[in-house]
């Protein structure tokens, strides 16, 4: 355990001596908890405890690793979690990605050129002008015109719509269209406006949000 919390009952995992993510949950559950976390999801066990949990009145937050929020949803289900259990117990998901903040001492607007490939990542037409902004290097930020990172956000909240989708085991791109067509942020969207913002570049975005759904409307 890396801090120790007031008020938070901890367990360690130790799978040499059994106490397993799976194991550690049970245990847990007999303690009647009001919220557990779990500091990851990494197999059909603990998966399918930790749903159970959650529906039958335990507030569980978790982790996975997915390229976006809608992939959360079909990994418990790969796992081979009931479709049924996955829609009755998941209440959202957020996704989050890491990028470079511009340097604020040589942050420097600009206008991207005519051919310029971001063009194509922003759906813009030829002559659309559009002001963003990127650092030139100085030496506060050691000539790399970044300095610290900041995350972006993909939010999925789960209605009635989407519960149906899942008890169906679509895949993650149709989640991802429902998702969208629900008015979901997607992580590129977040980026692109944090770029507009000035908080970080375009380059930065297209480096880490980029999903095969990128030239559809996200």
């Amino acid at each position: 355990m890396e801090y120790i919390i007031k008020g938070i009952n901890q367990t360690q995992v130790n799978v040499k001596a059994g106490m397993t993510f799976a194991a550690g949950l049970r245990s847990i559950l007999r303690q009647d908890p009001d919220i557990i976390m779990v500091g990851e999801i990494r197999d059909t066990e603990t998966a399918a405890i930790a749903v159970r949990a959650a529906n039958t009145g335990h507030q569980i937050f978790s982790t996975l690793h997915t390229n976006d929020a809608p992939g959360a949803i079909t990994r418990l289900l790969d796992m081979g979690v009931e479709p049924f259990r996955v829609s009755s117990s998941i209440l959202g998901v957020v996704a989050q990605r890491l990028v470079r903040v511009i340097c604020p001492h040589c942050k420097e607007a600009y206008q991207l050129d005519p051919g310029a490939p971001e063009r194509q990542f922003l759906c813009l037409e030829p002559n659309d002008e559009i002001t963003l902004y990127r650092g030139k290097g100085c030496e506060k930020c050691g000539n790399i015109g970044y300095r610290g990172r900041m995350a972006i956000h993909e939010v999925l909240i789960v209605d009635t719509e989407l519960r149906n989708e899942i008890v169906k085991n679509v895949s993650t791109g149709e989640l991802r269209q429902k998702s969208l067509a629900g008015g979901m942020i997607s992580l590129k969207q977040d980026g692109i406006e944090k770029a507009k913002q000035g908080l970080t570049t375009i380059k930065e975005i297209m480096r880490v949000a980029y999903t095969q759904e990128s030239n559809i409307q996200s």
